[in-house]
């Protein structure tokens, strides 16, 4: 089974490649949830969603932000 943050990690890799979804999870672990990417758990997902929001609008417009935001919730049944 994933952890919630290589869940997240996963949905991002689609969109923004390998090595900037490891780094976007491992920044915004430290930012949203104050803890390491290893020690996410699924109650700091909807944080660390929040605070990715506007970054990945951004970067991947609208749309497809909120169907990577939704993808993950409902994969980590949030």
């Amino acid at each position: 089974m994933s952890s919630p943050a290589d869940v997240l990690r996963a949905k991002l890799t689609q969109y923004l490649g390998p090595f900037t979804a490891k780094n976007a999870v491992q920044m915004v672990a430290k930012q949203a949830a104050g803890t390491d990417a290893a020690a996410v758990s699924r109650e700091h997902i909807p944080a660390m969603i929040d605070a990715l929001g506007p970054t990945l609008r951004t970067l991947l417009g609208k749309a497809t932000a909120e169907k990577v935001a939704a993808d993950t919730r409902k994969e980590l049944a949030l």
